[in-house]
């Protein structure tokens, strides 16, 4: 599945317990994290959730991929996590403010930032002013 539409599918679709206070504040309950992981057990989305987070670069606390990850760094895993869920893609950076910001957002699957959007506007306002000039 392209993009972020697979996150609307994942076990834990709007289930903020993932990153909630308690996991953010110190060591989040034993009961709490075993159903958490219980929740990534099955989820055939954890290399893409572990690609959109990236736990580790972001230093995430919560439970991702099927990991209970602490400023990040792996802490817990779910009883079938593989290794090589754990590949972060690296990102290039958006270079917010400008057309190909707008495409690289949409690249990503995700809606463009403010500044992108306008960006993008602004452009194509500018091509279809071309378009309309060179046909006069």
């Amino acid at each position: 599945m392209s993009g972020n539409g697979w996150v609307a599918q994942a076990p834990c679709a709007g289930d903020f317990r993932f990153t909630s206070e308690e996991a953010e504040a110190g060591a989040p309950t034993e009961p709490l994290v075993l159903a958490l992981l219980a929740a990534c057990h099955d989820c055939p989305f954890r290399a893409q959730c572990v690609d959109l987070v990236m736990p580790s670069a972001s230093l995430f606390d919560g439970v991702c991929g099927g990991r209970l990850w602490r400023n990040g760094q792996v802490l817990a895993t779910c009883e079938d996590a593989r290794p090589a869920e754990l590949r972060e893609r690296r990102r290039h950076p958006i270079t917010h403010g400008t057309e190909a910001g707008a495409r690289a957002h949409n690249r990503r699957g995700e809606r463009a930032c403010s500044l992108c959007r306008e960006a993008g506007r602004l452009a194509q306002q500018a091509r279809r002013a071309r378009k309309r000039d060179s046909d006069i």
